[in-house]
Formats: C-alpha cells, structure tokens, sequence
C-alpha cells in the first residue's frame, strides 16, 4: 500500500476538505452519542458505547473503506474482513483434538491513542500530519471507540505484523492452526497448549495483556483448552464434528426459553420480540436445520395459544 503522505491527497481519498476534518477532529466529543447495549451473553449486563454521529460515521466508513482497507492482512484474520465471517473462522478447526481459545483483556479500550499514532506514522510511514489528524478522527479519550467503524480495522493492522505473523509461523512448526477473529484468537491442534505464552509474549510487544482468569458474572472463562471429549466452541459455534461448524445446545436452548416467554409478554412489546426470536431461529438454521424446524413449530404453536 503507498502511504498517504499528505493533507490534500488525504481529503481526496475521504471526499472532505481539510478545513472540515479538523473542524470535526477539534471537536470530537461533540460527534458522538452515547447507546446503551443490553449483553447477549450475560443477562441484567449492558454494555455503553460511544458511537459517532452521521457525520464522522460517515468520514469513518470512508477512512476503513479508502484507507485502511488497502493495508494487507494475514489470511489468518476472519474478523471485520469482507468475506469472512464467525463461520469461516470455526471451519478451521474442525475436528481437531484439542481447542484453546484466548483474548486480549479490555481489548479497545487497552488500544491507546498513541499506538494508532505509531502505526500510521512510523509502521505504514504516513505524513506526519496526516497520522496526526487520522488518530483524532479515529480515537476518543485516547483510545479506539468501540462504535466506531474503524477501531476493528485499525486494530487487524496493530496485530497483524507482531502478533499474527509470528504466531502463524509458530503455529505451523508444531502442526497446530491459528486464527483470530478481532481479539478473539483460537489456535488448535494436538498440542496447541505450549503456544499460549508465546502468543502472551507476542501481545506483550503491543502491551496487550492476555486475558488468563475466569469470566465474572456468569461469563465463560477467556481462557479455555477444551479436548475433543467435550463440546469445543470457536466465535459462538461448535467444531468438533468434521461436517461442519453447528449451534451449541445451549444457544438453541436459550432461543427456546425466549419463545416460552412470549406466553407472558405484553401485547405492545410482542411484534418486536416476535422478530428478534425469528432472526435468532434464522441463524440457527444455517448450521442446524433441524432444530430450526423444531423452533419454528414451537413459535407457531405459542402464537397461536395467545390468538385462541
């Protein structure tokens, strides 16, 4: 990728001229909003994020899609990459004997301003001034927005070069198959174990710790080695069939306990909770057609005891 050593060839690739880019990098607070999340894997949690306004989105998109896109990634890399996806990245390791999952602790929030600053400037070799005003338009209170449609980009590039490379070439030594999906990172093999502090060590040189302990509040634990002898789940699937990625029991259990709620909901709230539940039955269904069917019977058969 050639760097973009300039203000003006900078406004050319995002379609703004100079003058409004850094109206809007001085004034950054004012272009974001603040969304309330409620977390899908633990219940009573919410997650707050900082997501910008139509605007900066707008300048954003264009710095992902004009940007940071040309930068080359490792074919290890599944997350935020056109193309591949939470599947792609589990078929991977299909029908492997032993599965270690791993992520990076407070992943966004541990991604400092300065980091960006430092891969624009000295990794990718941009125009002073132009990794400059790329990091304020891409960072807030010194750190990558979680909102934001470029922090999962930026964040691919900060790991690809001193995180992939050398884990992928590790991984190859001892047989073993890496992949990461943002910081979710999965190596497997028939000893993947000895990989797990040379992956720390290469986190290290980003100053990313390893997330080691045990998920709070009902999470699953960050670090996981699972053998063949129990259910071995990668981006929310599970591999340890060799046909192909599936939905975990639990996942689809928890679709069915959505379904039976409905008896007791109110009337105002059921249309929208009536498409969540069809949405969430429609995943299933790609990997799981059979107990799509099954959900879908059940979701009939409620509706129809609430209009009888």
């Amino acid at each position: 990728m050639e760097p973009i050593l300039s203000l003006r060839k900078l406004s050319s690739r995002l379609g703004t001229p100079v003058a409004r880019l850094y109206d809007i990098a001085e004034n950054i607070d004012a272009h974001y909003e603040l969304k309330v999340l409620e977390d899908k894997k633990i219940k009573g949690k919410y997650r707050h994020l900082r997501v910008p306004k139509a605007e900066l989105k707008d300048i954003q998109s264009c710095i992902k899609s004009n940007v940071l896109a040309r930068v080359p990634l490792a074919g290890e890399v599944h997350g935020g990459v056109r193309g591949r996806s939470p599947k792609s990245n589990a078929e991977k390791h299909l029908n492997r004997p032993c599965v270690v999952t791993l992520d990076v602790r407070s992943f966004f929030p541990k991604v400092r301003h300065y980091m960006v600053y430092r891969l624009l400037r000295h990794e990718l070799g941009f125009g002073r001034d132009v990794a400059s005003l790329l990091t304020r338009l891409t960072t807030l209170d010194a750190q990558l927005p979680q909102g934001a449609p470029t922090s999962t980009a930026l964040a691919n590039i900060l790991l690809t070069v001193p995180v992939d490379g050398p884990v992928v070439s590790q991984a190859r030594d001892t047989e073993s198959c890496y992949t990461r999906f943002v910081d979710d990172m999965t190596i497997s093999g028939q000893n993947p174990r000895p990989l797990i502090n040379f992956v720390a060590r290469m986190l290290s040189k980003r100053r990313l710790p390893m997330y080691r302990e045990k998920g709070k509040a009902g999470a699953k634990p960050k670090l996981r080695i699972t053998p063949r002898t129990r259910a071995q789940e990668v981006t929310g699937l599970i591999v340890n069939s060799p046909s192909g990625p599936s939905i975990s029991r639990r996942r689809r259990d928890n679709v069915r306990a959505g379904i039976a709620s409905l008896r007791d909901l109110d009337e105002g709230a059921l249309p929208k909770a009536v498409n969540s539940l069809r949405g969430r039955i429609n995943h299933v269904r790609q990997f799981n057609a059979g107990s799509a069917e099954r959900l879908d019977r059940y979701l009939d058969k409620i509706l129809s005891a609430r209009r009888g």
